[in-house]
């Protein structure tokens, strides 16, 4: 009998969700396991829609009252690190003349081992907005600050031991 091996993974990646690092991404490079980040904009955290201390929209996954988008956004809006990540993708965002999803879709595209990200959209023009960030190439100066801010910091995904 003889089995597929494995190519791809699909894990949860994006700057503010970096814990696969740790074990995962450095497995996968190991075995030649290419990686497609699911979620690389956090359920649309990182595209700049939202303000801390504000209220989602209704417009937005955050905003429309759904107890799983309520817990998730929840989660993401109580670290004050997304916060500061957040604000350095608005800024490089501004100084490069992107949109923030282009400036986040960039890192995460661009990322060891990573093959593409899952892109997903609700308009046409979204997704073509979107499709830009596979061009897009950060200076290594914003992709430092990115790695910078957004270091991963251990919690539950994955499990990580200290000895």
């Amino acid at each position: 009998m003889s089995f597929q091996v494995p190519v791809t993974l699909q894990p949860q990646y994006s700057l503010v969700s970096r814990e696969i690092e740790y074990e995962i991404v450095p497995a996968a490079l190991h075995n030649d396991i290419g990686l497609l980040p699911w979620s690389p904009l956090a359920a649309g955290f990182l595209s700049g829609k939202y303000n801390k201390g504000e209220r989602a929209s209704g417009d937005t996954r955050a905003g429309v009252g759904d107890p799983m988008n309520d817990h998730i956004f929840g989660d993401l809006a109580a670290k004050d690190q997304n916060w500061a990540t957040l604000d350095a993708v608005r800024d490089i965002a501004r100084t490069t003349n992107v949109t923030p999803a282009q400036v986040a879709l960039s890192w995460a595209a661009n990322r060891p081992g990573v093959t593409a990200p899952i892109i997903g959209a609700k308009t046409l023009k979204q997704l073509e907005q979107n499709l830009v960030a596979g061009d897009l190439v950060l200076s290594k100066t914003d992709t430092a600050r990115l790695n910078e801010v957004s270091a991963p910091t251990p919690n539950d995904y994955p499990t990580v031991r200290s000895e």
